[in-house]
């Protein structure tokens, strides 16, 4: 029998959102839990955290301290900012969304050698090694070798980053001599010195046997100041077994992202600002819709 932990993580400490979201989600999940940085109530459910919200990766591996052993097999975690369809629960999460028992989900993965515009996270791939002052991960992180293998096995590619992604077009701009100088510390080389991969994590759902290594993995990668964004898509890569990794592509249910601000105006304006009239005419193709600010919505 499958026992579900649902994981709001916040990216930063909003305790006025904890009711709304437990509201939302109480009637579908057993146990949730909330991830809250710098959290001192005394919510029982609420998990206090610690960290850059960038590298926000590091708050799983935290929680999952206090979670480990009390017969959880999956843990889905969501952002506080995210409302997903709410014809899932934690008995429908794997006929609604196609995701098989027995594998993880990450939404998609962007490989950094065919991006085509700039990023501003690239030179943070390519300033991660795995051993320096004050921090050894050699021990704790997979080696290089045994990291391209796990690449090449999942099918995922890696390895120079163009250019492109890594200096603004903009040249005469304090932000590229910025990017410049961090690409200069690199060496000017466009290869990580490991293997790295990037993609979007504001939803995740792992099982329980992968993870110990995925926290051990993220926890490393904050550690070292990796970006959340490519800290546990390379983690997934690392620890999840061949074939058992799903994303967007082979899911029922698609992503819903909404970053313009036109496209948060439209999404407000068609349900009138009322997350009840949301939760009732919710896209049927839909995972989730991300990111939703509900200081902006009414109940």
């Amino acid at each position: 029998m499958e026992k579900v932990a649902l994981l709001v993580l916040f990216n930063h400490r909003y305790d006025k959102n904890i009711p709304k979201l437990e509201e939302l989600y109480r009637n579908k999940f057993s146990y949730i839990f909330f991830l809250v940085p710098f959290y001192d109530g005394n919510k029982e459910n609420v998990i206090p955290v610690y960290g850059h919200s960038h590298n926000f990766a590091t708050y799983i591996s935290q929680a999952y301290t206090h979670l480990k052993g009390k017969g959880f097999t999956h843990y889905f975690v969501v952002a506080d900012d995210m409302i997903i369809n709410p014809a899932i629960d934690e008995h429908q999460l794997w006929d609604a969304t196609g995701i098989g028992k027995d594998e993880c989900y990450l939404p998609d993965f962007w490989n950094l050698i065919e991006r085509k515009r700039f990023w501003a996270h690239s030179n943070n791939a390519l300033g991660f090694k795995l051993n320096s002052t004050g921090l050894e991960l050699g021990g704790t992180l997979p080696t290089k070798e045994e990291a391209e293998a796990r690449f090449n096995a999942h099918g995922v590619r890696y390895g120079k980053i163009p250019l492109k992604a890594i200096l603004p077009k903009k040249i005469l701009s304090l932000y590229f001599f910025k990017q410049l100088f961090f690409f200069a510390e690199s060496g000017f080389s466009r290869e990580p010195k490991y293997p790295i991969v990037a993609g979007y994590s504001d939803i995740l759902l792992l099982t329980e046997d992968v993870m110990p290594k995925f926290c051990q993995y993220v926890g490393a990668f904050s550690a070292a100041g990796l970006f959340v964004e490519i800290a546990i898509p390379t983690s997934f890569v690392l620890c999840v077994p061949v074939g058992k990794l799903k994303t967007n592509k082979t899911t029922i249910l698609k992503g819903g992202d909404v970053w313009t601000e036109k496209e948060k105006t439209e999404i407000i304006m068609r349900y009138e600002g009322q997350i009840n009239k949301l939760i009732n005419n919710y896209p049927k193709d839909k995972l989730y819709i991300h990111p939703i600010k509900l200081s902006q919505w009414q109940k």
